[in-house]
């Protein structure tokens, strides 16, 4: 884990409220993997004191098609604008200096005899899956079928779809209020694939997901259903993401009720080892 001042490459507004930033930070850059975050701060004030997690959008190490956007020692973030910290961060300019500490947590597990990939994103939570996708893309050489279901409540707050086609993804929109694709929540999309979807049930089939707890709570539960091994990237406040302040603690059935931490222990676990409320 390292603390750095990285210099800002680009900070582009993506959609309303949402934007993407580039940072240059090869020390963190080079050791992270999908999954994996890094704690921000945006200040030296007293407001906002705390640090905030991102995770890592996209590293240079994992380009594919040959596609180059940010090399080894660069990574991206995808954010939303929800507050002061992020407000700040929205109004920062390219060379502006930004103070990192990473890389943070456990990422995805990719095992490579994964033949079908169901990647599951809820608003936000698609910013884990595009380093994810292009990982399983370079290490699963037997890869059959990469899919991506996205959801949100409005086409504004669906993302990235342009970016993941390009990586070959077949990409599967829902939204609430039927702006852009299906009308519904992502999680019907979900349960239309494993109804008529062509995919084998056991260790070659493998889903991941990431985005608000509802979702994440139906997709372990569908998935578990189906005997389709799972795993979600959790989202949590946290104010130290070392294991100390235990802000952000989920109970598991690691060794009966056991309560785990989403910083240190996560952000990403098995489905099937989560307690939900």
């Amino acid at each position: 884990m390292y603390q750095v001042f990285s210099k800002i490459l680009f900070n582009t507004e993506v959609s309303p409220t949402y934007y993407k930033m580039g940072l240059d930070c090869p020390e963190i850059a080079s050791r992270a993997a999908p999954g994996q975050f890094i704690m921000v701060r945006v200040s030296n004030q007293w407001d906002p004191f705390l640090r905030r997690p991102f995770v890592i959008h996209r590293t240079g190490k994992a380009n594919t098609k040959g596609e180059k956007r940010c090399s080894d020692c660069q990574l991206e973030i995808l954010y939303k604008v929800v507050g002061k910290g992020t407000e700040i961060m929205s109004e920062m300019k390219e060379d502006d200096e930004i103070d990192l500490l990473g890389p943070m947590g456990k990422g995805y597990r990719i095992d490579t005899n994964i033949r079908t990939a169901i990647l599951v994103g809820g608003g936000i939570g698609v910013a884990s899956l595009f380093s994810l996708a292009e990982n399983i893309i370079l290490q699963c050489s037997g890869l059959k079928s990469l899919l991506l279901f996205l959801g949100g409540k409005g086409r504004d707050d669906v993302l990235c779809v342009e970016e993941f086609e390009k990586l070959s993804l077949e990409v599967r929109v829902a939204t609430e209020d039927g702006s852009l694709g299906q009308q519904g929540v992502v999680v019907d999309l979900l349960l239309d694939y494993l109804k008529f979807g062509d995919y084998s049930p056991g260790s070659s089939t493998h889903c991941f997901a990431c985005g608000p707890d509802t979702m994440l709570r139906e997709v372990s539960k569908i998935t578990g259903e189906k005997s389709i091994s799972c795993q979600i990237s959790l989202e949590a406040r946290m104010a130290c993401a070392v294991g100390a302040c235990l802000g952000c603690i989920v109970k598991t059935k690691a060794g009966g009720d056991v309560y785990k931490k989403v910083c240190k222990d996560g952000p990403v676990f098995d489905s099937n080892d989560i307690i939900w409320k």
